[in-house]
C-alpha cells in the first residue's frame, strides 16, 4: 500500500501561546513493501508520522495519502477500514488495552476490524508469532511487564493482517534475544507476506541491521534519507543527537588503525570479515 506525505505539517495548540510545530512540511513516498525506519532523537516528530498514517490526527497543512485514503483534515469515510490496513503499535502499549484478558484483547481487535477469520486458533497463532504462549491468554494485559505488553500489543495488530505495520519505539527495553526474535519476525513479514513495516525509533543499532530505507529526522524535519549506509555517517548522527551503531564505530576504529574491514550489519558476518581481512 502506497504512503505519500505531501508537505505535511502538524502543529499543536495553533494560534495560542503554547503553539508548537511537531512536523514541518514533511514529504516522502513509500511505494513498495519493505522496512522503513524513521529515526530521530526525542521530540523530532517520529510519533506524529505514525499518528498521521493511522489518521489519529490530521495535518495542519499539506496532506497524507495512504492507499486510496487521504488525510488532509477532511472527514475520512470508512476510517476503520484505513486503520485495519495500517496497524499501529503505540510507544506505550498499555494505551491500547481496554479488555481484562489478553485473549479478549486480541479477539476484540479482530471483531473491531471485522476480520473474516476470527477463530480461537488465530489468537494462539498471533501470540506464538510474538514469542508468547497460551499461558498468557487469561492474564490482564495491563498487569504485564512492559516487554510482554509490547508483544501482546503487536499480536493484537498482527491478528487482523494489516498491510502496513507501524512500530513506535518498539525495541525500547527489549533484550538482545527479544530483538533477535523481532528481526526474524520482521523479515518474514516483509519477505513472505510483503508487508510494509514502519519503524519509528531512535535505536540506530537495530535499524542498521534491518532497514531497507532510512529517514533521519531532526527538529521536525527530515534531514536526510537513503539506504542504511547513511547510518555510517558518524558526523551527521552526532550532530542530530543519535548514537552511531556500535558495529559501525568498531569497524571505523579498526580502519583508523590501518585495517581494511568492510562494514557489516550483523556481528557474525563482522567476525568472519575480520578473520578474513585481518588474519
Amino acid at each position: 500500500m502506497e504512503i505519500v506525505f505531501d508537505k505535511a505539517s502538524f502543529v499543536i495548540n495553533k494560534n495560542t501561546p503554547l503553539e508548537k510545530t511537531i512536523l514541518n512540511e514533511i514529504s516522502f513516498d513509500i511505494v513498495d513493501s519493505g522496512i522503513y525506519s524513521f529515526i530521530g532523537a526525542s521530540n523530532s516528530g517520529k510519533t506524529a508520522i505514525g499518528d498521521l498514517i493511522n489518521a489519529l490526527v490530521s495535518p495542519t497543512s499539506g496532506k497524507v495519502k495512504i492507499g486510496r485514503y487521504t488525510n488532509d483534515g477532511r472527514k475520512i469515510r470508512c476510517i476503520n477500514k484505513l486503520r485495519s490496513e495500517a496497524g499501529y503499535v503505540f510507544k506505550n502499549p498499555y494505551d491500547m488495552f481496554i479488555n481484562k484478558t489478553v485473549k479478549k484483547e486480541i479477539e476484540y481487535a479482530m471483531i473491531h476490524f471485522k476480520y473474516k477469520n476470527s477463530s480461537p486458533m488465530r489468537v494462539n497463532d498471533a501470540l506464538k508469532l510474538v514469542g508468547l504462549d497460551e499461558s498468557y491468554l487469561e492474564l490482564n494485559p495491563l498487569e504485564l511487564n512492559l516487554v510482554d505488553a509490547k508483544k501482546v500489543a503487536l499480536a493484537c495488530t498482527l491478528v487482523y493482517n494489516p498491510s502496513i505495520i507501524i512500530l513506535d519505539e518498539y525495541t525500547t527495553c527489549l533484550s538482545h534475544e527479544d530483538k533477535s526474535d523481532l528481526l526474524r519476525l520482521l523479515r518474514v513479514l516483509k519477505n513472505k507476506f510483503r508487508k510494509t513495516i514502519i519503524l519509528l525509533s531512535k535505536d540506530t543499532n537495530f535499524c542498521y541491521q534491518i532497514s531497507d530505507k532510512v529517514f533521519l529526522l531532526n527538529l521536525t524535519k527530515i534531514v536526510r534519507s537513503g539506504d542504511k549506509t547513511i547510518l555510517e555517517d558518524e558526523e551527521l548522527l552526532k550532530k542530530i543527537n543519535l548514537e552511531v551503531p556500535k558495529i559501525v564505530t568498531f569497524v571505523n576504529e579498526c580502519n583508523k588503525k590501518g585495517h581494511e574491514i568492510h562494514h557489516y550489519t550483523n556481528i557474525l558476518d563482522l567476525i568472519k570479515g575480520v578473520y578474513r581481512d585481518v588474519f
